[in-house]
């Protein structure tokens, strides 16, 4: 092996090692901000109010018979939210546990990464179906005037109160 085949082998792997790193953080960020969502909501449960932020700027454009009848379905689905959070929770404890066990597991901090993300992959396809369902459910003058508040919504941008900030206290 040549001297420069010989530098090429370090810097590969220096390379794929922060590769790896960098996309290692980015994955548990991901998890973590998503989680995160998940989670939040434990303390409101089900009983809190379909918020605006349920549904991003959709939520915010529906009415309050929409939002009424949204909440409904998402009673409706509890146990199955419920699951979720739970599988979610125990994910992290799992993780938590992966994470301080010598040696490292890559392989099964990835198996747990890739639970958590089925469960939240779930928890969103439930949450698209019950504002598509909802959607479908209009007459054409209410998906019209669903479509305008939305449309408005969109140009003002998002909130920029955030529903836990100061100003909500």
């Amino acid at each position: 092996m040549g001297e420069l085949e010989k530098a090429a082998v370090p810097r590969n792997r220096t390379w794929m090692r922060v590769a790896l790193i960098v996309s290692l953080a980015l994955n548990f960020l991901i998890l973590g901000i998503v989680g995160g969502a998940v989670l939040s909501h434990e303390r409101g449960g089900l009983r809190g109010d379909l918020g605006p932020a349920s549904f991003g700027p959709y939520g915010r454009a529906f009415d309050a018979e929409d939002r009424a009848a949204l909440r409904q379905a998402i009673r409706a689905e509890a146990p199955r939210l419920r699951q979720n959070r739970q599988a979610v929770r125990q994910g992290f404890r799992d993780l938590l546990a992966a994470l301080r066990t010598q040696p490292y597991d890559a392989a099964r901090v990835a198996a747990i990464i890739d639970r958590q993300q089925a469960h939240l992959r779930d928890q969103m396809t439930l949450m698209r179906g019950l504002m598509l369902d909802r959607v479908a459910a209009m007459t054409p003058e209410q998906r019209a005037a669903f479509a305008d508040r939305l449309e408005a919504i969109l140009r003002r941008g998002p909130p920029h109160d955030h529903p836990h900030g100061p100003g909500d206290r």
